[in-house]
């Protein structure tokens, strides 16, 4: 193999797919996805480009996309000569070892050079590669593209992916797919809460639990992110609400705050007899305070307010009266689920029903802080939760004639 490796991008972020397009813009492959997509993308060129310009506004994030990708195409053009929509798990698995030692290296690897000369010119002594990655780098490279792949997945562009198969988790298995609360449980919670505010020793604990339940509802917050901001947080933004958050790895981002939980924000700050209905710009009052409405309660207090809350759930659905057995036996699953239920629970809730509602994925990536989309995908289960009609005709009895 003799050809040079051209890059397929500048090193600014001008945008300019052209290159890309004319090796990529042909026919896609085999796993192009029978569904409609929601790309409006014909070949894999379109497909890469809308996946990028959803990071335009993250510059650093843009970049570190962009070289991935970049580099998974050029091995695609020189190596098994396919496009990316062609690619299966057999060439991943390739490429995954190609990348820890890049062979030709003549070919691939070379001091770090700009891809363009000074007059503007793709610099032909570029190469992707300065020597074989680490391991752990290669390891966030196979993460990087399997959002990539997970991406086009979702929005129909492509019919599976590729690394989804390959995934190794180590130590416990994650069971976020079952921890997560469904409205019912939530409203009859908010309802046994409700009964308890009437009881005048336990008005404001009963209203300040009902309050947290549906902050974290409506919101997604973690733990931590919930304890540690205050009522000046929620911005007022060209008539729209929103709340400003500092979260996990000091990452900025912002929540939309619908109007439901502006009503439920309005009517615990009567309660707590703030003085402005909504909060005020930059106010100090936190977001869940003590009593003395100037004090924040520590993350471990929400936890055990939670807990308590939680616990009045899970006996109203034990005093409920059931009309069948059928009924008292699942009244007595989601007591005893209410009982393990805690903070997260109604992030994962949170996440659930935004892809519930219809909320493309990117935007619940955002909106929830991920860092990752393939940590997002799993909401999507819920509201593609098909299997039961799918499978519900199995049955060991024979078909009647």
């Amino acid at each position: 193999m003799t050809e040079r490796i051209f890059p397929i991008f500048d090193d600014a972020m001008s945008q300019d797919f052209s290159r890309l397009t004319e090796i990529l813009g042909g026919s896609p492959g085999y796993n192009q996805s029978d569904e409609p997509n929601m790309l409006l993308a014909s070949n894999d060129a379109e497909a890469i480009k809308t996946f990028l310009m959803d990071y335009k506004d993250s510059k650093q994030t843009y970049r570190s996309y962009l070289k991935e990708i970049e580099r998974l195409v050029l091995w695609c053009m020189h190596v098994p000569k396919i496009t990316i929509s062609d690619l299966k798990r057999e060439h991943l698995l390739i490429y995954r070892d190609f990348i820890l030692e890049p062979e030709p290296k003549p070919l691939w690897c070379g001091p770090k050079k700009s891809k363009l000369t000074k007059s503007g010119e793709f610099n032909i002594e570029w190469r992707p590669f300065v020597g074989g990655l680490s391991k752990p780098t290669a390891r966030k490279t196979i993460s990087i593209l399997d959002s990539f792949f997970n991406y086009l997945v979702q929005n129909n562009y492509l019919g599976g992916n590729p690394l989804a198969v390959d995934k190794r988790r180590k130590g416990k298995k994650s069971n976020s797919t079952d921890r997560w609360l469904e409205r019912d449980e939530i409203s009859v919670t908010l309802e046994a809460l409700t009964e308890l505010e009437h009881e005048t020793e336990l008005k404001f604990e009963a209203a300040r639990a009902k309050y947290i339940i549906l902050t974290l509802f409506y919101t997604g917050l973690r733990l931590a992110e919930l304890a540690n901001h205050t009522m000046g947080d929620f911005q007022l933004l060209e008539g729209e609400w929103y709340l400003s958050v500092i979260g996990k790895g000091e990452k900025p981002r912002k929540i939309v705050v619908v109007d439901e939980y502006l009503d439920v924000l309005v009517q615990f700050r009567h309660m707590m007899q703030l003085p402005s209905k909504l909060p005020e710009y930059q106010e100090k009052t936190p977001l869940v305070p003590a009593l003395d409405r100037k004090s924040s309660i520590t993350d471990n207090r929400i936890s055990q307010i939670l807990r308590w809350g939680f616990n009045f759930g899970a006996d109203k659905y034990e005093h409920k009266v059931a009309t069948s057995e059928e009924e008292r036996m699942i009244f007595q699953h989601k007591a005893s689920k209410l009982r393990k239920a805690s903070a997260h629970w109604l992030r994962h809730s949170y996440g659930t029903y935004l892809v519930k509602s219809g909320c493309p994925i990117e935007r619940v990536k955002s909106l929830m802080g991920h860092s990752d989309i393939s940590t997002t995908m799993i909401y999507v289960h819920i509201a593609k939760n098909d299997l039961h009609v799918s499978a519900r005709n199995l049955s060991l009895k024979e078909d009647e004639a």
